[in-house]
């Protein structure tokens, strides 16, 4: 189980750098929006505030960063970096599903790794 497990996890990252995983036919329907432009001279960019607070963590912009890693040795590299911008801009992070590291340990570093760079962030699995 935890070798199928691990596969799928690498399965992830390589189709996502080596498919076109684009939907064809899918669609936001942003396409169909025209936004009439009014320019707001009179506001201050330095005075907008993107801040929330969420379970009394404070985030800089109401933003979690979705991951499909982890659960691959590969992965332990791409965690690191996202932990590392989430921390440095204030971020949370979402590390997906950990079930590959409950069926072998020796995975558990692909998943702790962002604890490790991001110690301050906001995680979610």
């Amino acid at each position: 189980m935890a070798r199928k497990t691990r596969k799928r996890k690498a399965d992830h990252i390589r189709i996502s750098l080596e498919k076109d995983v684009q939907a064809r036919k899918t669609t936001t329907c942003f396409e169909d929006i025209h936004l009439i432009h009014k320019a707001l001279p009179e506001i201050n960019k330095q005075e907008i505030n993107l801040s929330t607070e969420v379970f009394n963590h404070k985030f800089s912009a109401p933003l979690i960063v979705g991951a499909i890693t982890g659960g691959t040795p590969e992965a332990t590299r791409i965690n690191a970096a996202i932990a590392e911008a989430v921390e440095e801009l204030g971020l949370g992070m979402g590390v997906g599903s950990q079930r590959a590291a409950i069926e072998d340990k020796k995975l558990e570093k692909t998943f702790t790794i962002a604890r490790k760079k991001a110690p301050n962030a906001f995680l979610i699995a």
